[in-house]
């Protein structure tokens, strides 16, 4: 009886261990997912950003300033959000190590122009 017990606990704290492993972003295909905040397609993955909160729940964004106008609309208590690098879609940065700037050389799928860089270098040909 007590190895029954004891071969549920562990199995429980295995689990629980697995779980409490880095969050990392998921690579979407163009197309598969739709904004959280304004329903369209995220179809241009330059500008795809990611936000996920303590509970787990994960948003995706088809641009920063959709992830910006959520995260006003909604009292979330955010664990990490990622935005993709505007010359890299493979690279997602933190966005608190992003560089994002504001260009008018960038059309962003909202129109307003933000976009993230890896370095304060990849950003100064997009700025004016």
């Amino acid at each position: 009886m007590w190895f029954k017990n004891l071969k549920l606990v562990c199995i429980f704290f295995t689990v629980g261990l697995i779980n409490c492993g880095e969050v990392h972003p998921e690579r979407l295909t163009v197309g598969e997912m739709k904004c959280s905040h304004c329903s369209m397609n995220i179809v241009d993955m330059r500008f795809h950003t990611q936000l996920i909160t303590y509970k787990g729940k994960r948003y995706h964004f088809d641009a920063i300033e959709c992830l910006e106008q959520f995260q006003k609309d909604k009292d979330l208590k955010t664990q990490k959000i990622w935005v993709t690098n505007y010359l890299d879609t493979n690279e997602f940065l933190s966005k608190d190590e992003a560089i994002i700037i504001h260009s008018d050389k960038i059309r962003s799928p909202m129109g307003a122009g933000l976009a993230a860089f890896k370095t304060h270098e990849d950003s100064i040909p997009f700025q004016k």
